[in-house]
């Protein structure tokens, strides 16, 4: 088993393996009519359904040719859509929430994937140790909990499990983390849980024995939108065809990804540096294909509440139908 430094390989790698294999899968060469695309993606396992689809031929059958630019930082993705050097890329609900707020002239093209309802489907959880670790919610009481980020999704997942456990948010230091760091310091005594997320949740029940307190995404709501793709504003007035055409691709994508779940998991090593033994275990993202927007925008009401975002924006002026219809 890797160490966590060495869970993720270097960017560069996926960044040649993606350049290299843009085009592969159906078995056929780009024509003249195909339309190049540049796709932004984030190398996690919510996002790997687009480069699992690309490399099954998935777009080029509705015409176009995607190459992946795998992005290291996910703040550079909006202004590289909105500078037309990406034409689409990965984001979050929760996060798309900041962007509205900002009003910035973007739009979700389409969905990802939603959360589980259990600790058996969820992927991001509370942990604590199983050798004097509280082994309730309610136990974190005055304790330290480690999250990726501070004004992230994951911090108001913390607050709401507390919350909805009796405990008062403010008696907790939330201490920010990244989740490869997470188990490291929760062994060593710095935090007293963590909010993990895979594939950082499998690895640290692999190295530990740990108590799971709470599925956090679904402290929130069941079935909580989590991932989508999204374009800039100017990209859709422009190229309304290309933007229907990857929104099938991606719809075939989707569908290919929640019927061969072994072939995601052979992929995930590939895509993400994750080790096959991680994986072949890890809690797999539940991928939806339509978009609730009742709940996307209970979603953008929450990062309100918890302080995210200044405002509560109206997100059903951002969300496109899946697909937009053709002209013509």
């Amino acid at each position: 088993m890797k160490t966590n430094a060495g869970l993720l390989r270097p960017l560069a790698v996926a960044a040649a393996l993606f350049a290299a294999s843009a085009c592969g899968g159906a078995g056929t060469e780009p024509s003249a009519a195909v339309r190049t695309i540049t796709v932004g993606v984030q190398p996690n396992t919510p996002f790997a359904v687009v480069p699992l689809g690309v490399r099954q031929g998935l777009f080029q059958k509705h015409g176009l040719d995607v190459k992946i630019k795998v992005i290291s930082t996910a703040t550079t993705i909006p202004p590289a859509l909105l500078a037309d050097q990406l034409q689409f890329s990965n984001w979050s609900f929760a996060s798309f929430a900041t962007l509205a707020d900002k009003k910035l002239p973007l739009k979700i093209v389409g969905p990802g994937d939603t959360a589980g309802r259990t600790l058996e489907n969820d992927y991001i959880q509370l942990l604590t140790l199983k050798d004097g670790g509280a082994t309730s919610v309610a136990g974190l009481t005055g304790k330290k909990i480690a999250v990726n980020s501070l004004a992230s999704l994951t911090e108001v997942q913390v607050k709401m499990a507390l919350k909805n456990a009796g405990v008062n948010p403010a008696s907790v230091s939330l201490v920010p983390i990244p989740f490869p760091d997470q188990l490291a310091a929760l062994t060593s005594g710095r935090v007293d849980a963590i909010g993990a997320g895979e594939p950082f949740l499998t690895l640290a029940k692999q190295k530990a024995e740990l108590n799971a307190l709470a599925a956090l995404n679904a402290e929130i709501m069941p079935d909580l939108p989590l991932s989508l793709w999204m374009t800039s504003e100017n990209y859709l007035q422009q190229h309304p065809e290309v933007v229907r055409a990857f929104q099938l691709g991606l719809k075939d994508s989707l569908e290919y990804a929640r019927a061969n779940p072994d072939a995601l998991r052979k992929f995930i090593p590939e895509f993400a540096g994750v080790d096959a033994a991680v994986a072949d275990k890890m809690i797999l993202p539940t991928w939806t294909t339509s978009v609730d927007q009742a709940k996307v925008q209970r979603i953008a009401e929450i990062m309100h509440e918890y302080g995210a975002v200044a405002s509560t924006p109206d997100m059903s002026k951002y969300i496109l139908p899946f697909p937009i219809e053709a002209k013509g």
